[in-house]
């Protein structure tokens, strides 16, 4: 069952990290292709609470900007619905307050001390990994994997930071354009799984239904 914990205790654990508003095919294919990729025994999908470099400006914190965290996080297990090996982790959620991955990778080394962590991220938020919150933390505790994002394919980490490449073609999904869309047309296929679909038409989310 997505979501439950893995029967053997995983030695190799890929961590997948985002707001999921929406979850995409994308996502999807970043995940199993990590999978495979890597030889990962377990990929997560690590749904943020309050994704504080969205939703902080100016040192004003606006919520409202993404979707509410239950409703991204039963869209996102409705994503990996039939995926082995992917889980989804409500961890941050339940943590409260800003997301930070630092606290995250944290969490995993004491859970699974003799694991080693592999943290995915799109070649578009890579350059940016000095501006996390604890940078020298992640730097540490994981191993940067970098999952090339169309019109990002040169995008990488800064200096100092080792990292992966992950080969692979992804589709050319990304959220925000896709709530754009969403809205604009009303139409879900081919981006979102039917399970995903089905919640965003439910809760009429990016002006889909209404």
């Amino acid at each position: 069952m997505p979501g439950s914990e893995p029967t053997v205790a995983p030695r190799r654990i890929g961590l997948l990290g985002g707001t999921f508003d929406p979850p995409h095919l994308g996502h999807a294919a970043a995940a199993l292709e990590a999978r495979r990729s890597l030889a990962l025994d377990l990929v997560v999908l690590v749904v943020a609470n309050d994704p504080w470099q969205k939703t902080a400006y100016a040192g004003i914190v606006n919520v409202d900007v993404v979707s509410p965290s239950e409703v991204r996080l039963a869209m996102t297990r409705a994503a990996v619905v039939g995926m082995e090996d992917v889980h989804v982790d409500d961890l941050e959620i339940r943590r409260g307050g800003p997301s930070y991955t630092a606290e995250t990778l944290a969490h995993y080394a004491d859970v699974h001390p003799d694991a080693e962590l592999f943290l995915l991220l799109g070649s578009d938020i890579a350059p940016g990994l000095d501006t996390w919150v604890r940078p020298d933390e992640v730097r540490r505790r994981a191993t940067i994997v970098v999952m090339q994002r169309p019109g990002f394919e040169e995008g990488r980490p800064p200096i100092g930071w080792e990292h992966q490449v992950l080969d692979g073609s992804f589709p050319d999904l990304a959220s925000n354009h896709l709530r754009d869309r969403f809205a604009a047309t009303g139409q879900l296929d081919g981006a979102v799984s039917a399970g995903v679909a089905e919640i965003i038409r439910a809760h009429g989310l990016y002006g889909v239904g209404r």
